[in-house]
């Protein structure tokens, strides 16, 4: 069976599997889902923040009288710094209302995270496959064009080599037709 086969499958499996669980159950299952996602993107009030902090040092810095770079420095620090706090904290209370949820419910959130893993793992084989084709098809066209320019310079040196061949029996050929110049006679001597 092919991965997208199973792709569709494993999602058909997730769709059913929540909608044959009853309603207090779902909402249970949907709140841990979002706060899972939640946990796992922590990170986005740490770039957030940071991304301020610079943006509000540079602003900062150019607006004000030079050398006061130092003084700008201290609440663009002060902002990063409570953007990893936050996060920490986001991610700290997530996972403690996420491991609270996991007991309530504890069957239905192992069952979800095993087709969850399951879904990650074909789509991570499926792009890997994908990723696979394109090489194939670009090694093949790297093979091809290295084909056409060895056959390209294969022709090219027998032209070169029958342009030499052709040269030799020229000049060959105007060797023996020029006239041969004659020996002049040995000039006497005077003793």
């Amino acid at each position: 069976m092919e991965l997208k086969d199973q792709i569709l499958q494993t999602k058909e499996r997730k769709k059913g599997f929540l909608k044959a669980m009853p309603e207090s159950t779902r909402t249970q299952v949907d709140t841990y889902t979002k706060l899972d996602k939640i946990s796992k993107n922590y990170w986005i009030p740490i770039a957030c923040g940071v991304l301020l902090a610079v943006v509000g040092y540079l602003i900062a810095c150019l607006s004000d009288k030079p050398g006061s770079w130092i003084a700008n420095l201290i609440p663009a620090v002060l902002l990063v710094v409570g953007s990893v706090i936050a996060a920490l904290y986001i991610k700290s209370m997530t996972n403690k209302a996420k491991k609270a949820i996991a007991l309530g419910v504890p069957d239905y959130v192992e069952e979800l995270n095993s087709i969850n893993a399951r879904l990650l793992g074909l789509e991570k084989a499926e792009k890997a496959r994908v990723e696979a084709e394109k090489q194939e098809a670009k090694a093949k066209a790297r093979a091809e064009a290295a084909q056409r320019d060895a056959e390209l310079a294969m022709q090219k040196q027998q032209e070169a080599m029958q342009d030499a061949a052709k040269a030799a029996q020229n000049a060959k050929a105007a060797q023996e037709s020029a006239p041969q110049p004659e020996e002049a006679p040995a000039a006497p001597t005077e003793e």
